[in-house]
């Protein structure tokens, strides 16, 4: 197997490409001041939102969100993988990938996607000798085309009728790591999908990585999907997408709906743009993930009371997620209707006056909210106000957040000054969207409040996309010696700008690719910094560094000093008098702006 690909040629790699060079094979660029600006090549939009920043060799958009270094562009724009974004990029430089002796990627396995292949066609197949499945999506308005471009097929009742088809070249660790079979009691074999309509789960590249079976018999589970596995995640998955990018290259809105046949009744009305997760809640992972592709969403839900849950805990992962241009609509549907029975019923047009009559996320926050407290009471005002605080405190994008805060107020008959007022108590709730990454809030692994998170952000986003030599000043190498995550984060950060002199915010960024946090870093690195010079820039991220670690401080000194159940001992009081000392030494600088 292929080792892995050394860090020391990504980084010359990226030394040797310039993003403005390579996205102007795709669009054209214009020259806005330090950047260049286009319309979004991944979304479509009239206006030009996005910038490409040559200094960071940093792209990034404000309708949609999409952001990235080089390779982060090739993997999303050409549906690429890590290795072959950067086997494009050597190809174009006249370079040869050297690969690291005895080192093994972490990339899906191909022969797991090679038996899932393999499997989805003999599912469809199969589904040309079942009259009783091809009469069932008959039944369902689904006719020969649509079931090809979605490749649906039929699993055989027979315990092992796909293990005996694939058995001559995949070996039984295959077949059960890709999530096709499952070993019986007595060690044999037998299909995971049996009796069920398949419809094969693609990934952005088109490649099959799961299924999806529906029963079309009575009998539990009504659906079944793969198990996880090594490229199969249900909550990183989104099913149609692939095929919603194929049928428009220039996708302004995706509805997200709830089953596979959702979205293949749409598609077979002639609407494409319909998505469905997993048979999972939508989580904020999947709405990053859509978001990446389109700057407006439509989330449908039923009627009834379990739509209305599901929409509650679908406008909790929204709210820290919309930004910018980003848009949320909310459509229910009539108790009992499902968006393919609608289309059936209604037609196109009906389902397209549907989707235009859904309500703006900020109106839905609302209607929810005086669903569960009623606003014609003093005592309903008060209970909203408060659970309406609390959601907006997770809200990170100011002007939203603003919006809706006097949305909060006028319908709570509560004065604006109040509700912002709440937002600042500790009770209110913390933003976790804006949190530092993976647990950087502390060494305790609590959650930061709001304060806390908002300098972390403000931190690092600026020795991001201002990697130079000059960052280890005391103010943040004290903070780093402090321990907890986020500072062993920063301190990551630093070694690499020491190590590599003149480093680009692109080239820094991708060193941390295979780390959890990376997400994390590459939205600090797109955050806007408002056309800061340089020196204002260093001065509010040593404040930010000067007031994290004096929190630090007096965190710890709390810890200390609560403590009730024993005296405290010789090394703790020396630990609470360096402490005091810290803090007093800080106070006595001037606070740097506290």
């Amino acid at each position: 197997m292929a080792g892995r690909i050394p860090q020391a040629f990504i980084d010359d790699l990226l030394e040797r490409t310039d993003l403005v060079e390579l996205i102007q094979r795709y669009v054209p660029l214009k020259k806005s001041g330090s950047e260049f600006a286009a319309c979004c090549p991944f979304h479509s939009e009239n206006t030009p939102s996005f910038y490409v920043s040559p200094q960071k060799q940093f792209y990034h958009c404000f309708g949609c969100g999409a952001h990235g270094t080089a390779v982060s562009f090739l993997m999303e724009h050409e549906n690429l993988s890590f290795p072959e974004a950067i086997g494009q990029l050597a190809e174009w430089a006249g370079l040869e990938v050297p690969r690291e002796p005895g080192s093994v990627e972490a990339e899906p396995t191909a022969h797991l996607i090679e038996a899932l292949e393999a499997a989805a066609r003999f599912y469809v197949d199969q589904l040309k000798h079942s009259p009783v499945a091809v009469e069932y999506l008959k039944g369902r308005g689904i006719d020969g085309n649509t079931a090809r471009d979605f490749a649906i097929g039929w699993a055989p009742a027979g315990a092992g009728t796909l293990v005996r088809a694939l058995g001559e070249r995949f070996d039984t660790e295959t077949l059960i790591a890709s999530g096709l079979a499952a070993r019986r009691d007595d060690g044999s074999l037998r299909d995971r999908f049996r009796a069920r309509i398949l419809f094969p789960i693609r990934d952005r590249r088109g490649r099959v990585t799961g299924f999806g079976g529906r029963l079309i018999e009575p009998g539990e589970p009504k659906y079944l999907n793969s198990p996880e596995s090594a490229v199969f995640h249900k909550s990183q998955t989104i099913y149609g997408l692939f095929e919603a990018r194929r049928a428009e290259t220039r996708l302004g809105e995706l509805v997200v709906t709830e089953g596979y046949m959702d979205v293949v009744g749409l598609a077979q009305a002639g609407f494409r743009r319909a998505v469905a997760c997993m048979g999972t809640a939508l989580t904020r992972g999947h709405l990053d993930l859509l978001f990446r592709q389109v700057p407006r969403l439509v989330l449908c839900f039923d009627g009834d009371e379990a739509g209305r849950r599901a929409a509650w805990r679908a406008m909790e992962q929204a709210l820290p997620v919309v930004q910018g241009m980003r848009e949320i609509r909310v459509l229910f549907l009539p108790e009992g209707d499902d968006p393919d029975s609608l289309v059936r019923r209604e037609g196109l047009e009906g389902w397209q006056r549907r989707l235009n009559a859904g309500t703006v996320l900020s109106e839905t926050f609302m209607r929810l909210l005086a669903e569960r407290y009623p606003l014609d009471t003093a005592e309903g005002r008060s209970q909203c106000a408060h659970a309406a605080v609390a959601l907006v405190n997770t809200v990170n994008d100011p002007l939203f957040r603003g919006q809706l805060c006097d949305l909060v107020a006028e319908r709570t008959q509560t004065p604006r000054a109040r509700i912002e007022a709440m937002l600042e108590q500790p009770e209110a709730g913390p933003r976790t969207a804006a949190a530092p990454p993976r647990g950087g809030d502390d060494s305790s692994g609590g959650t930061a409040p709001r304060g806390r998170n908002q300098l972390w952000s403000a931190l690092l986003a600026r020795v991001l996309q201002l990697p130079r030599a000059d960052w280890r000043d005391p103010s943040i190498l004290r903070l780093v010696a402090a321990g907890g995550r986020a500072p062993e984060i920063l301190g990551s950060i630093l070694d690499s700008i020491d190590a590599s002199p003149g480093i680009s915010t692109a080239r820094l960024l991708e060193q941390f690719r295979d780390a959890s946090f990376f997400p994390r870093l590459m939205q600090l690195a797109s955050l806007p910094l408002g056309g800061e010079e340089p020196e204002l820039s260093r001065r509010v991220a040593l404040d930010s560094a000067d007031r994290l670690f004096r929190e630090h401080c007096r965190e710890r000194m709390r810890s200390l000093s609560s403590q009730t159940d024993r005296p405290l001992g010789q090394e703790e009081l020396e630990e609470l008098r360096r402490l005091q000392a810290l803090l007093a030494q800080g106070e006595g600088m001037g606070n740097r702006g506290e």
